[in-house]
């Protein structure tokens, strides 16, 4: 356990080995004081406590800043995280908050992430603990985006925006903390991914044809929200010549239409990031939302005899004539507009269909 020395503030006696900052107890979380901050980033890292980044030290003062913006109290339970079953106090995510550089106005935003990976649908016991380089990708709707600052367009996937970046951090360092992944240990990650130190994003709500996002999952427009996905780190479709709905889609098609990707033999999410002007494309056609993930649900196959190779035996019941779909339906593909001008798309797979992606409404202090 930490024990704080009351004349001076510093970390005085070490952590046991199998003990963390954020175990499973409400009331084990101590916050520091020390003036040295690189000697504490550098403490936190040898006890596994961070991301390999240096940290800002969560001083009681700092801490506190986070708890004028939540309409919770600091013992409020928000969720308990698995592997290590942690108990996700809202004390313990504004410490993590604080360590990875965020603002006190973004409190809110990073309580709705815990409360999304915390779901059963979402499944983070199986996120944490796979071999696969799943992340935990981070979607921002809604006033929030632009009154805290959220990147949208220009770069939005980083780097150099700082709300992005330490959100995605945020949740992170909680799972790392709270939730005990820690590279080795709960987080059995081959290779990991780059995508696990920060994934978050904005939507451009103003430059997409369509409804957000979160509009679609049933939120008014005027709601804030953020939708956290379990899938892989993005991969670019490049398509400066298409200038017909499905020459377009026929590019993301065959782009995600991988051997090898969870949702070859676990069909399942699909995230698709098209540039505005990649979905202004496909809309000035009349193309609809809609139309665009039933035609990438419909043509988005891997031939079974080169899918069935994942961890998971493929399901005879998915093949239709030597082919399965990478998504079970339309639903599963998860579509928005970010991103600056250039003819661009991202797709990400997913972890398949044990995960669900789940929106949550952000609470702010006085709602």
């Amino acid at each position: 356990m930490v024990k704080i020395d009351k004349s001076c503030g510093c970390l005085i006696e070490d952590l046991m080995e199998d003990e963390r900052l954020c175990s499973s107890s409400p009331e084990d979380m101590k916050v520091i004081v020390d003036p040295d901050p690189e000697r504490i980033s550098l403490e936190f890292y040898e006890k596994r406590m961070t991301d390999g980044l240096p940290i800002i030290p969560p001083t009681e003062g700092r801490v506190r800043k986070f708890y004028r913006y939540t309409p919770r109290k600091p013992e409020d339970v928000i969720a308990t995280l698995p592997p290590r079953m942690g108990i996700a106090t809202v004390e313990k995510v504004a410490v993590n908050a604080v360590m990875a550089g965020c603002i006190p106005p973004m409190m809110p935003l990073i309580e709705a992430c815990i409360e999304g990976v915390g779901r059963d649908e979402f499944n983070l016991a199986g996120i944490n603990a796979t071999t696969h380089p799943v992340a935990v990708a981070v979607l921002v709707n809604g006033p929030a985006a632009d009154e805290i600052g959220f990147n949208s367009g220009v770069g939005c996937l980083g780097p150099g925006n700082l709300a992005c970046a330490t959100l995605g951090r945020a949740l992170r360092l909680s799972l790392i903390n709270i939730a005990g992944a820690v590279p080795g240990v709960g987080d059995h990650a081959t290779m990991g991914s780059p995508a696990k130190y920060s994934y978050c994003f904005a939507e451009n709500e103003d430059e997409s044809p369509w409804e957000p996002l979160h509009v679609e999952r049933g939120f008014g427009a005027d709601e804030s929200t953020v939708t956290v996905i379990g899938v892989e780190a993005p991969h670019n479709v490049n398509d400066h010549r298409s200038r017909t709905p499905e020459d377009l889609l026929d590019t993301i098609v065959h782009t995600a239409s991988t051997a090898g990707c969870n949702n070859s033999h676990v069909p399942g999410e699909l995230l698709v990031i098209m540039s505005p002007e990649h979905a202004e494309t496909v809309a000035s056609h009349g193309w609809s939302r809609e139309d665009v993930k039933n035609y990438i649900h419909e043509n988005a196959t891997v031939e079974a005899r080169l899918a069935d190779r994942g961890g998971r035996k493929l399901d005879e019941k998915l093949v239709t004539d030597g082919m399965v779909h990478i998504t079970r339906g339309p639903e599963d593909v998860i579509l928005v507009v970010a991103g600056g001008p250039g003819r661009h798309t991202m797709i990400a797979h997913g972890f398949g269909g044990s995960s669900e992606s789940q929106t949550v409404p952000v609470r702010f202090s006085g709602d």
